[in-house]
Parts: C-alpha cells; sequence; structure tokens
C-alpha cells in the first residue's frame, strides 16, 4: 500500500499503461518519508486496459492525470498530502472495494485485501497468451523466477499421487 500511496502523474504513461515503481511513502515516528520500493527494486508495471467487470480502468486513469500536475498525487489524503496507511484504507481503498461489490466476512471485513489486487495481477498475466513467467517475474518485482513459481505455480491436485505411483 506504500507504493500506491506516493504514486505521481509524473510516473504514469497511461497511452502505455505503465506505471514506475521506484519509491514508496514509509510511515516512522517522526511522520510520513519517501523511501525505496521493498527489497529497492526500481521497476515498470502495467496496468490492464479493463478490469475484469469491463470498467474501463485505462479511461479512469487518464481523466485522472489530466486533473493533476506532474508531480500531482494519484490517491492524496483529504489534504491534498500523502494519506497515511489508516486513512488510505479508509478514504479511497475501502469505497473502492465498497464500489466494486467486494464480498465481506460476516463480520464485515473485507475478504480480500490490498495485497489481492497483486495477486489477482500475477495470475491474470500468467495466464495472458504467450506469458513468460520471466517477464511476469519482473513486472511483480520478485528477486527471482522461482519467488513467482512458488507463489503463483501450484502443482496439480494428484501430482502426489502420480509420483508415487511412478516410483513405486
Amino acid at each position: 500500500m506504500g507504493r500506491a500511496r506516493r504514486h505521481t502523474a509524473d510516473r504514469v504513461d497511461v497511452a502505455r499503461r505503465r506505471i514506475v515503481v521506484d519509491r514508496q511513502v514509509i510511515e516512522t515516528r517522526k511522520g510520513l518519508k519517501l523511501g525505496p520500493p521493498k527489497s529497492r527494486s526500481k521497476r515498470t508495471t502495467m496496468f490492464p486496459a479493463r478490469t475484469p467487470a469491463g470498467v474501463d480502468l485505462a479511461a479512469l486513469v487518464e481523466r485522472r492525470l489530466a486533473e493533476l500536475p506532474a508531480d500531482g498525487l494519484l490517491f492524496p489524503s483529504p489534504r491534498g498530502s500523502w494519506a497515511r496507511r489508516s486513512n488510505y484504507r479508509r478514504n479511497v481503498f475501502d469505497p473502492a472495494a465498497t464500489a466494486a461489490s467486494w464480498p465481506r466476512h460476516d463480520d464485515g471485513t473485507l475478504v480480500w485485501t490490498f495485497h489481492s489486487l497483486r495477486h489477482v495481477f500475477a495470475i491474470w498475466a500468467l495466464a495472458q497468451p504467450g506469458a513468460r513467467i520471466e517477464d511476469v517475474s519482473r513486472l511483480l518485482g520478485h528477486s527471482t523466477v522461482r519467488v513467482t513459481q512458488d507463489l503463483y505455480i501450484a502443482p496439480d491436485a494428484d501430482l502426489y499421487d502420480r509420483f508415487y505411483q511412478a516410483t513405486a
């Protein structure tokens, strides 16, 4: 979430649907500051033209960018500065999840988390015709392809049974 809170208009190329990920907002005892992304892995990633529900995401991003100066925050606090994690969740993430009709547990908390979006993107990217795991791994900023494999490529349900039979 720290990465999303610091995105500025100059880091988004809407025509190519790309976002440069080279910093994040870090909360410290002294306040908020910019720092490198997790594992210091600067990268460029992308966003789909449409959401799974068919919403024209590229058009929404383009409209938002048109409202901002180059250094304008995509997701600012109500005062226009970096949002704290709790405020970002309350003012941006939760309303968006409600608008998207995300499911909730009986206690009202969301079934999916902010990080679920990353997993959905990874699985969607891996499912695209011609997708290479090496490319998806780079888009996600993983340190190795093995990390991507371990997280997103699960063995067949009967893998162990087949292997057991083959080696009996």
